[in-house]
């Protein structure tokens, strides 16, 4: 596996929001999640090259850490990332990445 920095995946200094997201309406991508408090899994509702949407109605604060084992179950695909916990709302929690892990 080799470490990415999340930022080399956008071309110049684009805002998070302009990469291209996949959003799942079915087969949504299960996530282990484990920040320095709790450990838990849950679905990606929509995914992109700097972040995720994680639903769950855990409590969280923007700024936690977060390391998460993603599984897209359409491709038996799974990738590590880390990183920051960046929106919340009543349906989950807006994750940018920091470092993603992928095979060489």
């Amino acid at each position: 596996m080799v470490a990415v920095n999340a930022k080399d995946g956008h071309l110049g200094d684009k805002d998070a929001r302009s990469c291209n997201r996949q959003q799942f309406k079915k087969n949504l991508p299960t996530v282990a999640c484990k920040t320095s408090s709790r450990a838990f899994l849950a679905l990606v509702s929509d995914i992109s090259t700097s972040g995720a949407f994680v639903k769950t109605g855990r409590c969280f604060s923007v700024g936690q850490e977060v390391a998460m084992t993603i599984a897209f179950p359409a491709s038996g695909e799974m990738r590590m990332v880390t990183g920051e916990i960046v929106r919340l709302t009543s349906r989950g929690i807006g994750v940018k990445f920091n470092i993603f892990f992928k095979d060489k």
